[in-house]
């Protein structure tokens, strides 16, 4: 698993129609996928690549949730997808989480996916 920086843009007027979005959201660049995430513009989002996927966590510790998307690098469709709160956090990742390394948070999650 490597950590990677594809560009996230702001979707465009009618990428957020296409998606019946009435706020645009993010989407994810990467080779020749135009990947919408489910993350908010506060959110922290980072990316690894798996050998055939790609592995987005989202985190937000202001509000206390964390999602991942397992991505396929072929289609762009979406393998897998978990999220949770902060007090479901605490029973599934443990109450640690926030001091956690982003690797370590990504191989507790993939158990959920």
């Amino acid at each position: 698993m490597k950590r990677i920086f594809p560009a996230i843009r702001k979707m465009t007027p009618d990428e957020t129609t296409s998606h019946n979005l009435q706020n645009p959201g993010l989407v994810l660049e990467y080779c020749h996928l135009m990947i919408p995430l489910s993350a908010g513009y506060s959110d922290a989002i980072m990316i690894y690549r798996n050998t055939n996927s790609l592995l987005i966590l989202i985190t937000n510790r202001q509000i206390g949730y964390i999602g991942l998307d397992e991505v396929d690098c072929l289609d762009g469709n979406i393998i897998g997808s978990v999220f949770l709160e902060e007090y479901q956090i605490k029973d599934c990742i443990g109450s640690r989480w926030l001091q956690m390394k982003p690797e370590t948070l990504i191989r507790r999650l993939s158990d959920y996916l």
